[in-house]
């Protein structure tokens, strides 16, 4: 068992700070929005990219005295089909716990490598040019600052359902869609 100033530093740090994305602990409520990690049944839409919200869960009790997500009940946004579990309402699934090995970073730059047991999803309220690629959104929020070529910039802004869903939060460099094509750009289209 590790010591417990280590396990809180492991629940508190980001998803971002271990391989795998898996974050330490979910911070929800119903209503927030999620995307869902990991491929666990194509057939019901549960797909890694698939958006949704959160519509309940049920918890436990860990090792350790701590609220522990057993099952996280997330309502699909806009599945490719419908889907209906006796039980739950339309487009209503059930995610339950996986077991994933991966590798923590730790403040003292060391690293540890355990198996996290946690409900794949993420908070949903931003992603990447790259996690957008296939999606289409009515209101669509870029920030073009940190982009670094016109694929990015493209990938970014062609995900606008419409002109008038775009916001563009910062200003950007206008040279990466503007002042000419590089000769091998060129050549490809």
């Amino acid at each position: 068992m590790l010591p417990d100033h280590v396990q809180e530093i492991l629940w508190n740090q980001p998803h971002c700070a271990n391989t795998k994305l898996i974050p330490g602990k979910l911070s929800l409520c119903v209503g927030l929005p999620v995307m869902i990690r990991h491929n666990a049944a194509t057939e019901m839409c549960i797909t890694k990219g698939q958006e949704g919200v959160v519509h309940g869960w049920h918890g436990t009790t860990g090792s350790r005295g701590q609220a522990m997500l057993d099952v996280l009940f997330v309502k699909l946004l806009n599945p490719p089909n419908e889907v209906k579990i006796d039980g739950l309402p339309l487009n209503v699934v059930p995610l339950t716990r996986s077991s994933v090995n991966t590798c923590c970073h730790l403040p003292d730059d060391s690293t540890i490598n355990l198996n996290r047991n946690q409900v794949e999803v993420l908070p949903n309220f931003s992603m990447t040019d790259y996690a957008s690629q296939g999606k289409t959104r009515p209101d669509n929020i870029v920030d073009l600052n940190n982009s670094k070529s016109h694929h990015s910039y493209y990938t970014a802004l062609s995900r606008s359902a419409s002109a008038n869903g775009t916001l563009i939060l910062q200003g950007f460099d206008a040279s990466k869609i503007m002042g000419g094509a590089s000769g091998a750009l060129r050549q490809e289209f």
